[in-house]
Formats: structure tokens, C-alpha cells, sequence
């Protein structure tokens, strides 16, 4: 997506911080957008400062677990 100027968007779930580093191609596999509700699951700062954008949610009922890289342990 970011090769073809696409935004990848990921849950409140976080991403792994090796997704930051660009790949010997110069491309890189971090997710543009990045969503932020309760400040739980993985939202750090390192992640919202690697975001070009970010989606912030309101009032939405979201269930822990929905989306994002939730680690398996």
C-alpha cells in the first residue's frame, strides 16, 4: 500500500514497532492511519509518532480484541 500511495490502516491492537524499520527496498510496511480509543492494547508512543494519520474513537462501544496485532500470550 505504501508503495502505490495507499493508506493501510490498523486497529487499536497496535502493530509490532518491527513494521517501523523500511526494508532493504527503501518500502515500508508500516500502517499509515493508526486507530487510538482507549489508549490500551499496544498504543504506545512510538506508534502514534510513526502514523500519518490518526483515527481517534468516540463513544463506540469497541470491544477489547477487534482488530490490530494483539500478541497471542
Amino acid at each position: 500500500m505504501n508503495r502505490i500511495g495507499g493508506k493501510s490502516n490498523t486497529g487499536e491492537g497496535g502493530e509490532d514497532p518491527v513494521r517501523f524499520t523500511p526494508m532493504l527496498n527503501g518500502d515500508s510496511k508500516r500502517s499509515a492511519i493508526k486507530q487510538v480509543a482507549s489508549g490500551r492494547f499496544g498504543v504506545t508512543i512510538w506508534y502514534l509518532a510513526n502514523a500519518d494519520e490518526l483515527q481517534i474513537k468516540i463513544v463506540q462501544g469497541a470491544k477489547p480484541g477487534e482488530g490490530g496485532e494483539l500478541p497471542g500470550r
